[in-house]
Protein backbone atom coordinates (compact mmCIF):
# COMPACT_ATOMS: atom_id res chain seq x y z
CA UNK A 1 0.00 0.00 0.00
CA UNK A 2 3.08 2.74 0.81
CA UNK A 3 4.13 1.63 -3.01
CA UNK A 4 0.87 2.82 -4.70
CA UNK A 5 0.92 6.16 -2.42
CA UNK A 6 3.86 7.69 -4.36
CA UNK A 7 2.61 6.58 -7.84
CA UNK A 8 -0.42 7.94 -7.15
CA UNK A 9 1.04 11.42 -6.25
CA UNK A 10 3.23 11.06 -9.48
CA UNK A 11 -0.19 10.38 -11.57
CA UNK A 12 -2.26 13.65 -10.02
CA UNK A 13 0.98 15.63 -10.49
CA UNK A 14 1.40 14.20 -14.25
CA UNK A 15 -2.37 14.74 -14.92
CA UNK A 16 -2.53 18.14 -13.19
CA UNK A 17 0.77 19.11 -15.84
CA UNK A 18 -0.91 17.85 -18.89
CA UNK A 19 -3.75 19.44 -17.70
CA UNK A 20 -2.18 23.22 -17.53
CA UNK A 21 0.05 22.43 -20.68
CA UNK A 22 -3.15 22.12 -21.94
CA UNK A 23 -5.58 24.80 -21.38
CA UNK A 24 -6.52 27.53 -23.69
CA UNK A 25 -5.47 31.08 -24.78
CA UNK A 26 -6.95 33.77 -26.72
CA UNK A 27 -5.57 33.99 -30.50
CA UNK A 28 -5.88 37.96 -31.06
CA UNK A 29 -5.71 38.75 -35.12
CA UNK A 30 -6.15 42.08 -36.88
CA UNK A 31 -6.74 42.08 -40.87
CA UNK A 32 -6.90 44.55 -42.49
CA UNK A 33 -8.90 44.98 -46.12
CA UNK A 34 -8.86 47.77 -48.49
CA UNK A 35 -11.31 48.68 -51.86
CA UNK A 36 -9.60 47.78 -54.12
CA UNK A 37 -7.11 45.36 -52.54
CA UNK A 38 -3.45 45.12 -53.32
CA UNK A 39 -2.24 48.44 -51.39
CA UNK A 40 0.50 48.26 -48.59
CA UNK A 41 -0.40 48.45 -45.32
CA UNK A 42 0.99 49.40 -42.47
CA UNK A 43 0.50 49.28 -38.03
CA UNK A 44 2.42 51.20 -35.91
CA UNK A 45 4.56 52.32 -38.94
CA UNK A 46 5.87 48.60 -39.57
CA UNK A 47 4.97 47.20 -43.01
CA UNK A 48 2.32 44.26 -42.73
CA UNK A 49 2.04 43.34 -46.69
CA UNK A 50 -0.28 43.71 -49.48
CA UNK A 51 -3.96 43.65 -48.53
CA UNK A 52 -6.29 42.06 -47.36
CA UNK A 53 -3.73 40.69 -44.47
CA UNK A 54 -3.93 39.63 -41.24
CA UNK A 55 -1.48 39.75 -38.45
CA UNK A 56 -1.26 38.84 -35.14
CA UNK A 57 -0.64 41.00 -32.05
CA UNK A 58 -0.28 41.27 -28.20
CA UNK A 59 -1.80 44.32 -26.48
CA UNK A 60 -4.61 46.47 -27.24
CA UNK A 61 -3.97 49.41 -27.35
CA UNK A 62 -4.40 52.57 -29.88
CA UNK A 63 -2.80 51.45 -33.13
CA UNK A 64 -1.59 53.89 -35.99
CA UNK A 65 -2.52 52.61 -39.57
CA UNK A 66 -1.67 53.67 -43.07
CA UNK A 67 -2.55 52.53 -46.12
CA UNK A 68 -0.55 53.25 -49.33
CA UNK A 69 -1.65 52.26 -53.11
CA UNK A 70 -0.69 54.26 -56.41
CA UNK A 71 -3.24 56.34 -57.34
CA UNK A 72 -5.49 56.65 -54.13
CA UNK A 73 -5.00 58.90 -51.46
CA UNK A 74 -3.10 57.86 -48.35
CA UNK A 75 -4.89 57.11 -45.45
CA UNK A 76 -3.74 57.02 -42.59
CA UNK A 77 -6.09 57.08 -38.93
CA UNK A 78 -5.78 55.69 -35.47
CA UNK A 79 -8.11 52.75 -34.66
CA UNK A 80 -8.40 52.17 -30.97
CA UNK A 81 -8.72 47.96 -30.19
CA UNK A 82 -10.76 47.97 -27.11
CA UNK A 83 -10.50 44.17 -25.26
CA UNK A 84 -12.94 42.20 -25.27
CA UNK A 85 -14.87 41.22 -21.57
CA UNK A 86 -12.73 38.41 -20.86
CA UNK A 87 -9.41 39.94 -22.11
CA UNK A 88 -9.92 42.98 -18.93
CA UNK A 89 -8.21 42.26 -15.91
CA UNK A 90 -8.56 40.12 -13.44
CA UNK A 91 -10.82 38.20 -15.92
CA UNK A 92 -7.89 37.83 -18.15
CA UNK A 93 -6.18 35.99 -16.45
CA UNK A 94 -8.90 32.88 -16.01
CA UNK A 95 -9.75 33.05 -19.97
CA UNK A 96 -5.76 33.15 -20.62
CA UNK A 97 -4.61 30.42 -18.16
CA UNK A 98 -7.36 28.97 -16.78
CA UNK A 99 -9.83 28.41 -19.51
CA UNK A 100 -9.40 25.14 -21.53
CA UNK A 101 -10.61 26.12 -24.72
CA UNK A 102 -8.79 28.72 -27.44
CA UNK A 103 -10.87 31.70 -27.94
CA UNK A 104 -10.28 33.97 -30.89
CA UNK A 105 -10.38 37.44 -31.49
CA UNK A 106 -10.79 38.96 -34.34
CA UNK A 107 -10.49 42.34 -35.57
CA UNK A 108 -11.26 43.50 -39.34
CA UNK A 109 -10.58 47.25 -40.33
CA UNK A 110 -11.86 48.16 -43.63
CA UNK A 111 -11.01 51.14 -45.77
CA UNK A 112 -12.38 52.75 -48.57
CA UNK A 113 -9.48 54.09 -50.80
CA UNK A 114 -10.81 57.10 -52.40
CA UNK A 115 -8.63 58.49 -56.33
CA UNK A 116 -5.86 60.60 -56.03
CA UNK A 117 -7.22 63.73 -58.11
CA UNK A 118 -4.97 64.29 -61.33
CA UNK A 119 -3.21 67.85 -60.91
CA UNK A 120 -3.21 69.72 -64.23
CA UNK A 121 0.40 70.48 -65.62
CA UNK A 122 0.06 74.05 -65.56
CA UNK A 123 -1.34 73.72 -61.90
CA UNK A 124 2.12 71.96 -60.97
CA UNK A 125 4.12 74.16 -62.85
CA UNK A 126 2.81 77.10 -61.22
CA UNK A 127 3.36 75.37 -58.03
CA UNK A 128 7.11 74.73 -58.93
CA UNK A 129 7.91 78.75 -59.72
CA UNK A 130 6.27 79.37 -56.28
CA UNK A 131 8.14 76.64 -54.30
CA UNK A 132 11.82 78.31 -56.43
CA UNK A 133 11.00 81.57 -55.62
CA UNK A 134 10.23 80.67 -51.63
CA UNK A 135 13.22 78.22 -51.56
CA UNK A 136 15.35 81.06 -53.36
CA UNK A 137 14.37 83.85 -50.32
CA UNK A 138 15.09 81.03 -47.14
CA UNK A 139 10.86 80.58 -47.03
CA UNK A 140 10.31 76.83 -45.25
CA UNK A 141 8.07 75.47 -48.63
CA UNK A 142 5.73 72.85 -47.81
CA UNK A 143 5.23 69.63 -49.77
CA UNK A 144 4.21 69.73 -54.04
CA UNK A 145 1.78 68.09 -55.10
CA UNK A 146 1.86 63.87 -55.29
CA UNK A 147 0.50 63.44 -59.22
CA UNK A 148 2.92 64.71 -61.73
CA UNK A 149 1.65 65.07 -65.18
CA UNK A 150 3.41 63.22 -67.49
CA UNK A 151 6.76 64.42 -69.46
CA UNK A 152 6.85 65.38 -72.62
CA UNK A 153 8.87 62.87 -75.07
CA UNK A 154 12.16 63.81 -76.34
CA UNK A 155 12.56 66.20 -78.96
CA UNK A 156 9.01 67.57 -78.12
CA UNK A 157 9.00 70.68 -75.93
CA UNK A 158 6.38 72.49 -73.74
CA UNK A 159 8.04 75.77 -73.04
CA UNK A 160 8.05 78.79 -75.17
CA UNK A 161 10.96 79.79 -76.89
CA UNK A 162 11.46 83.19 -75.27
CA UNK A 163 11.61 81.97 -72.00
CA UNK A 164 15.25 81.31 -72.31
CA UNK A 165 16.19 84.32 -74.27
CA UNK A 166 17.79 86.20 -71.15
CA UNK A 167 20.27 84.86 -68.35
CA UNK A 168 18.77 85.12 -64.83
CA UNK A 169 20.00 88.24 -63.23
CA UNK A 170 21.79 87.53 -59.85
CA UNK A 171 19.33 87.18 -56.81
CA UNK A 172 16.38 86.10 -59.12
CA UNK A 173 15.54 82.93 -59.29
CA UNK A 174 15.55 80.79 -62.64
CA UNK A 175 12.97 80.55 -65.09
CA UNK A 176 14.89 77.33 -67.15
CA UNK A 177 13.19 73.94 -65.91
CA UNK A 178 16.47 71.70 -64.25
CA UNK A 179 18.50 69.69 -66.59
CA UNK A 180 17.72 66.11 -66.44
CA UNK A 181 20.49 64.23 -68.63
CA UNK A 182 23.67 65.08 -70.17
CA UNK A 183 22.93 67.24 -72.82
CA UNK A 184 24.37 66.60 -76.21
CA UNK A 185 25.18 69.22 -78.73
CA UNK A 186 25.68 68.25 -82.46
Amino acid sequence: MKRLEPLCQLMILALMVSIVTQLGCIRKRMTVRTSPPGAMAYIDKQPIGLTPVSTSFTYYATRNIEVVRDGYKTERFLRKIRPPWYAIPPLDFFSETLWPFETRDERIIDVQLSPEPDVPRDALIASGEQLRLQAGQGVAVSAPPTMVAPLPMLGQSSIPANQFSSPPQFGQPSTAPPILGPVFNP
